[in-house]
């Protein structure tokens, strides 16, 4: 750069959500106490943490299920969706129609709402199952509707509860390429509870561990994502994870 070129612009991340200075308690359980967290768009972000650590009531802060004591929830999300641990299908309505449930909010008619699951299916892969009522399909196929059901009015907050924990090990990789894929069909910024290390590891661009008494942030990371197909680099970062998870298991691994 020449002496009177003018500097390169300054590209602003504006984050898509923010926790700031969070206070909450139910009843005399503390579960935060100036507690902070923020999200930029487009990024997906893991949460790792012990059960009953908070984890849950971030999801439901940012939802606004859950209203903080003291702190701030600012989100510039306009269109939310949450994906729970079970998948909550409406069992008198086939696939296709519990896709549709959330364009109707949207103001969408008929053809338009026939479209949008007509597109998503396949994505899916769901194509030739669309009139399956719930009862009909696999316990893998209800969450793939399930999931498809907060894709269809294409949020940009996706907030996810653990929700591949039922299912085996093969079924959550599937649910995993799946995740990724709908990712690819439309880009939103996604916020998911997780135990699985491997799972937070494979998926997230940045993930946070959680744990303590108030809630605190232990440890931050994010996955270099050339790196995930090196088997040494994701032994050594899912070591890192599980000692940030086990701090008092003796073997300590640090990154570089």
């Amino acid at each position: 750069m020449k002496k009177d070129d003018p500097p390169d612009p300054v590209v602003e991340v504006r984050a898509l959500f923010s926790l700031q200075d969070i206070v909450l308690h139910y009843g005399p359980l503390r579960v935060f106490e100036q507690f902070n967290l923020g999200c930029s768009r487009q990024e997906f972000t893991c949460l790792l943490g012990p059960s009953g650590v908070g984890k849950t009531s971030i999801l439901n802060l940012l939802a606004g299920v859950v209203t903080p004591q003291a702190g701030r929830v600012h989100s510039d999300s306009r269109r939310l969706a949450y994906v729970f641990q079970e998948p909550r299908l409406l069992p008198w309505l086939t696939a296709a129609e519990n896709l549709q449930i959330g364009l109707y909010n949207l103001g969408w008619d008929a053809s338009q709402r026939r479209q949008r699951v007509k597109s998503l299916l396949p994505v899916l892969g769901l194509a030739g199952f669309g009139g399956y009522y719930p009862g009909q399909l696999s316990g893998g196929m209800k969450q793939r509707v399930s999931i498809g059901r907060a894709f269809a009015i294409q949020p940009d907050l996706l907030l996810l509860d653990e929700p591949f924990s039922g299912l085996d090990e093969n079924l959550k990789k599937d649910m995993e390429e799946l995740l990724l894929s709908l990712g690819r069909w439309h880009a939103c910024t996604t916020v998911m509870v997780t135990h699985n290390v491997p799972e937070a590891v494979r998926l997230a661009d940045r993930i946070v561990v959680v744990g303590g008494r108030p809630c605190e942030t232990v440890l931050e990371i994010r996955p270099e994502p050339g790196q995930r197909s090196q088997a040494p680099y994701v032994k050594h970062l899912e070591q890192v994870l599980v000692d940030a998870l086990n701090p008092g298991s003796g073997s300590h691994v640090s990154i570089d």
